[in-house]
């Protein structure tokens, strides 16, 4: 098992360690239906993947990077945009291929504008539903300073970058007892033999959604747990039908996660890491996963 993981860091070493590649000439595959980023690839090609899910509080601020793209999934507060922009500083990461809101409550979508107007963004992916917060406003203003015109996404979107493919699933109402939380995009991402979970801020209703959609299997080896660890009446469901190798819950220790959210997870034999304790990366060469 060292055997494994020492080579699984010398390769992650290898992609990222080296500075991020420019993206101007890549090719950007556009959303709502399915797309490949190379025609070179094959199935049997490994895939490389580094996920940051950044401690910023209770809030969401997730970075993908793959070996040639970079995809941001919210932004944290506007207070906790310095940790993201110091971050991509030092990893050389001068543009964002996609950013994808999932919802535009303050902790997701509050420090965009800030992460937008230093670092190039190609795309945004956001909710088709609109919001009359400030956070919002400021998002929207520097999309407009910047000519970015944001994609609401409508129905299910596929995407692949690198090998490493990415399925969007969006809210299947216009509206919900909970205004926000509910519109939130869920995202599944596969690595190789690995598969990501990333659920926003989903209550009751959307995880009843997700229940019983058949998009994709609901079953994934890592779950962001949805809105920061709080529970549901079928969070157990849920948390059962994805039933996690690992789980990242983004919460505070002001704001922790509820006690039966942890229980549950930990019946189900899932290894639970949490944002409040410091930034959680994790890497994937398409076979291992490696938590730092």
């Amino acid at each position: 098992m060292k055997k494994r993981i020492f080579l699984l860091c010398c390769s992650v070493m290898l992609l990222f360690g080296c500075g991020q590649k420019e993206v101007e000439n890549a090719q950007k595959p556009s959303t709502q239906e399915e797309n490949t980023d190379s025609s070179d690839e094959t199935p049997e090609q490994s895939c490389q993947a580094k996920v940051t899910f950044f401690d910023v509080g209770k809030g969401d601020a997730i970075l993908i990077e793959t070996s040639e793209h970079q995809i941001m999934i919210d932004a944290g507060y506007d207070d906790t945009s310095e940790i993201i922009l110091d971050y991509l500083k030092e990893q050389g990461i001068e543009s964002l291929d996609y950013m994808l809101i999932t919802h535009f409550d303050k902790d997701h979508v509050g420090g965009a504008d800030r992460i937008m107007e230093e670092i190039r963004t190609e795309r945004v992916l956001q909710p088709d539903y609109e919001s009359d917060s400030g956070q919002y406003q400021e998002y929207r203003e520097i999309m407009e300073r910047q000519g970015i015109s944001p994609e609401p996404i409508t129905k299910t979107t596929k995407l692949s970058l690198d090998g490493v493919d990415f399925l969007i699933y969006p809210p299947q109402r216009k509206s919900y007892g909970e205004e926000d939380n509910d519109f939130s995009l869920v995202v599944s991402m596969v690595c190789g033999e690995r598969s990501f979970l990333f659920a926003g801020d989903a209550e009751k209703e959307r995880l009843k959604e997700l229940l019983i959609q058949n998009e994709f299997g609901l079953s994934h080896d890592v779950l962001k747990v949805p809105h920061h660890g709080r529970k549901e009446k079928n969070s157990e469901e849920f948390l059962k039908a994805v039933s996690p190798e690992l789980a990242v819950i983004t919460s505070s220790e002001e704001k922790p996660a509820d006690e039966e959210v942890c229980k549950i997870l930990e019946k189900l034999g899932t290894d639970i890491y949490f944002t409040c304790d410091g930034t959680v990366t994790c890497i994937c060469d398409g076979r291992e996963l490696l938590m730092e």
